[in-house]
């Protein structure tokens, strides 16, 4: 791949060195450079370790092991998740029986036989994806720094690198978003099996094994996203470009997809308007996705496009297409269902399924 010749990584925490070790796998021949700068404790990403399973593509494009990601962080799988008592239904694509989405298969039996319906987390199990890995982040950080050492990043200035890339904190001309700032408290850690979201008066316990974390409002770093994240020759990644915590391992998977776009739309030693912004644009439209699951997570006003989601799904169950949403239709409708909204009605396609059809569905997925 072209590209430039060399390349200064701002920052010393884990976005740094994961793009650090992302482009010089793109740029085997560039010179990449980490300026180390000091690690910033309001930083939510250097403490909590959490990915969805976007993590292992991410890892497969910068050649980390997954055995040994997992023997050295002592990495878990999540495959229950319970929220105040409630179980979460299965986090990925809503299944699909006779061309009808399986929640609205299930509404229909909710309605017409309450006393038989088995609950949407149960009915989801069988065959489900994890949630997402917890895994220790000093660790993480230390096999990374291991890893970039093994590869030949030098530590320096950035001096007249071709690329700048600011793995730092949020800087100028932020577009704030209505979200808690947010500080971690380490808790009690989970038990052996599961993860547990416990919210309350505006704090969430957040427990899985091996950690738990209190997270309340406090003097964290400001909820939002940058505007231009590229800009000519640098590019802005992690809590640079967007902060919004949401509990549960996305915020660290739109670091990774960050720095993989940003490969993709490789600046060349004269960087093209167009192609900046085509990645402002895409970039900007997985932020606000990202921003309006953190904004339904901690309960706060809506943006247009979050209202427009709810509204849909609580007239009819209905989960539209949304470009560039990180977050599936399952951790959605999982979210809305353990919270107990139901649609107000039924969507017509659910009755195109006769009834014994679906006594027998809800039996053999139960």
């Amino acid at each position: 791949m072209s590209g430039p010749a060399s390349v200064a990584v701002l920052g010393s925490g884990v976005v740094a060195l994961s793009a650090a070790i992302a482009f010089r796998r793109a740029l085997p021949v560039a010179r990449i450079t980490l300026v180390e700068r000091p690690a910033d404790p309001r930083s939510l990403l250097d403490r909590i370790g959490a990915a969805t399973l976007a993590i292992d593509a991410f890892h497969r494009a910068i050649g980390l092991d997954q055995q040994l990601f997992i023997r050295r962080t002592g990495a878990v799988a999540i495959h229950r998740v319970t929220l105040n008592g409630e179980l979460l239904g299965a986090p990925g694509a809503i299944p699909h029986v006779e061309g009808v989405a399986l929640h609205q298969l299930w509404l229909r039996h909710l309605a017409e036989r309450p006393e038989t319906a088995p609950g949407w987390a149960a009915l989801t199990a069988p065959g489900a994806e994890p949630f997402g890995v917890r895994f220790d982040m000093p660790a993480y950080i230390a096999l990374l720094a291991e890893m970039a050492a093994a590869l030949g990043i030098v530590r320096g200035e950035a001096d007249a690198a071709d690329l700048l890339l600011d793995c730092t904190v949020p800087g100028a001309g932020w577009l704030d978003a209505p979200l808690p700032s947010i500080v971690a408290e380490s808790v009690a850690p989970g038990a052996t099996e599961g993860e547990t979201l416990s919210i309350a008066d505006g704090a969430v316990e957040w427990q899985a094994p091996p950690w738990g974390w209190r997270l309340v409002r406090g003097a964290g770093l400001p909820p939002g996203r940058h505007p231009m994240p590229r800009s000519g020759r640098s590019i802005a990644l992690g809590e640079a470009a967007l902060v919004a915590e949401s509990f549960d391992g996305h915020a660290l998977s739109a670091v990774h997809a960050d720095i993989l776009r940003a490969i993709e739309f490789m600046p060349h030693a004269d960087p093209s308007a167009r192609e900046a912004a085509e990645y402002n644009r895409r970039t900007a439209i997985a932020h606000q996705r990202l921003l309006d699951w953190s904004s339904e997570r901690w309960g706060v006003s809506a943006t247009e496009d979050l209202a427009a989601l709810r509204a849909g799904f609580a007239a009819r169950g209905r989960i539209p297409y949304r470009d560039g949403d990180p977050v599936t239709p399952g951790q959605w409708v999982g979210w809305w269902f353990a919270n107990g909204v139901r649609p107000e009605r039924v969507d017509p396609t659910a009755r195109a399924v006769p009834e014994d059809q679906l006594i027998r569905i809800m039996e053999r997925n139960r």
